[in-house]
């Protein structure tokens, strides 16, 4: 492995660099991996060339390591996804390790279609050290979330929240946005009339499988906001840190509410400036910017001990991104960031940046740019 001469730049030195941009501490976001049971429309996993991954992906121990060198970093969030999460055998060893690494107080997060395979219940996700759920939720109704997600049952993973919420947990529930199944997305919205959660409504994004999708589905959220009118027009905010959630965007809690309704809105207002996570992919390779090449494969660095220099690494590059001009402050922040699946040349800028025109709305910028040949 080559050196990096900045390998032994202190820790503490880059910590207060760090700090000192004001921004977001990061926090790790992991890709456990990506098979799936369910076959969302925007996302359809089982279409990609490396569903389920030709390398060997990261194992519980590998996950104790890495969490162990990001706690001493002071990162006290892991957040895991997929594919399903849920589907790995070793889920509660994983997730363990991660609240272990971490240590007390650690957020330790999850995101899931809340159809949880027999055998595993919300009950021992938290008894392994999960604190908080976000559930897929994109229609109440049987048949028409079947029409969105390719299986599943509404009803099933409402009662996932349900469990999470007795015991305490924070809950948000996630709703792609598309124009045909408006309606649907609200009424998933209203379950925060009655439910302390945070319902975040995500515009559809040009990547992947919803490529396709884009031009007849997607509905911005200045456009969303004006349909919701009713609910806004006398709404409270909800503090982004009471949430704990990191996106762009405001979180409004309409009078009566026991929950709040948000929007994630990469499509019209993503900003580099914002994003604090690390990303590490099912086999190990971390991420701290899509545009950028700066990945770096952690195997290595826990085989032979150098996770800190690894780290290092990872701060310097993040602390960066508001210096490089070329980047424009705008991008799709989960490009490629869910698979192996991109060859990433070493170093060099991965996606031309297009400038999009458009309008204002939402309290944001309605601006992005996207990469070519998606």
């Amino acid at each position: 492995m080559p050196a990096d001469p900045q390998a032994h730049e202190p820790r503490d030195d880059l910590l207060r660099a760090f700090a000192e941009t004001g921004r977001n501490h990061p926090y790790l976001a992991s890709t456990l991996n990506s098979l799936c049971n369910l076959d969302c429309t925007f996302c359809k996993p089982r279409c990609m060339p490396d569903y389920g991954h030709k390398d060997r992906p990261l194992q519980a121990d590998d996950y104790a390591a890495i969490a162990g060198e990001a706690g001493r970093w002071n990162i006290h969030k892991a957040h895991c996804s997929g594919g399903e999460p849920t589907l790995r055998g070793d889920i509660l060893d994983v997730v363990a390790a991660f609240a272990d690494g971490l240590g007390a107080g650690a957020a330790i997060g999850m995101t899931t279609h809340g159809n949880l395979r027999r055998g595993l219940s919300v009950e021992k996700l938290y008894g392994a050290g999960l604190t908080y759920l976000n559930v897929s939720l994109h229609s109440l109704d049987p048949t028409r979330s079947r029409q969105i997600m390719g299986g599943g049952d509404p009803r099933v993973a409402l009662a996932t929240i349900d469990a999470a919420l007795a015991l305490g947990m924070q809950v948000k529930v996630n709703c792609v946005l598309q124009r045909s199944y408006l309606q649907d997305a609200f009424a998933v919205a209203e379950l925060a009339k009655q439910r302390p959660i945070a319902v975040r409504l995500i515009e559809l994004q040009r990547i992947g499988p919803a490529e396709a999708l884009f031009p007849r589905e997607f509905i911005p959220e200045a456009e969303v906001r004006d349909h919701l009118a009713d609910w806004f027009d006398a709404a409270g905010e909800i503090p982004r840190t009471e949430l704990g959630v990191r996106s762009p965007g405001r979180y409004l809690q309409p009078p009566g509410w026991a929950g709040s309704i948000g929007f994630i809105s990469n499509s019209s207002c993503a900003t580099c400036s914002d994003a604090n996570r690390i990303k590490i992919t099912p086999t190990g390779v971390a991420r701290p910017c899509i545009l950028h090449n700066r990945d770096i494969e952690l195997k290595p660095h826990i085989t032979e001990g150098t996770l800190a220099d690894a780290f290092a690494h990872l701060f310097r590059s993040m602390l960066a991104r508001d210096r490089n001009e070329a980047w424009n402050g705008y991008h799709y922040v989960d490009y490629d960031l869910r698979w192996d699946r991109m060859d990433r040349p070493k170093g060099v800028p991965v996606l031309p940046l297009l400038p999009v025109a458009s309008g204002t709305g939402g309290g944001c910028a309605l601006r992005a740019a996207r990469g070519e040949g998606q």
